[in-house]
């Protein structure tokens, strides 16, 4: 038995662009930044930043709605995978593979959050639904509690 399954919460740390492959296929790669559980000596959390990629359907959503310091959960896979690049140098990389998205809250221009009132769960299999249209009056504040029930479906 095996098991690759990784969930994260955290902002995204760019604006995302969409890019689309050569076969057609859109696709969006970016940093998520997650903050660690404990703090350092000098009484600060550490953050780690974490590569992410989001195919298709999800890639789409990503680039209309996610902006630089979005606060997304992001369930996926870690991939681990190799490439050459232009210098000819082989280089490794290991990712998350994006399944599912929530959009949790959205920064305002003050530096301050809209919530989203119920984490909209995304999945990269449901290609044939609608887009969710977000409008700021649909947001309200977020709880522990709320993610907590966001992971708790989750085999």
């Amino acid at each position: 038995m095996s098991l690759n399954k990784v969930m994260l919460v955290g902002r995204t740390t760019k604006d995302l662009k969409k890019l689309i492959t050569p076969s057609g296929h859109p696709v969006v790669h970016f940093s998520l930044a997650v903050d660690r559980n404990y703090t350092n000596k000098e009484g600060n959390r550490e953050t780690d930043f974490i590569p992410i990629v989001a195919w298709n359907r999800l890639a789409e959503i990503l680039e209309q709605y996610a902006v630089k310091g979005t606060l997304i959960a992001v369930v996926g896979r870690l991939q681990a995978r190799r490439y050459t690049d232009s210098k000819g140098k082989n280089v490794r990389i290991l990712e998350v593979v994006a399944e599912q998205i929530s959009l949790l809250a959205r920064p305002r221009n003050e530096k301050q959050e809209e919530p989203v009132s119920e984490p909209e769960v995304i999945e990269e299999s449901e290609t044939a639904k609608e887009e969710p249209d977000f409008a700021d009056e649909d947001f309200v504040e977020i709880t522990e509690e709320d993610l907590e029930n966001l992971f708790s479906n989750i085999e």
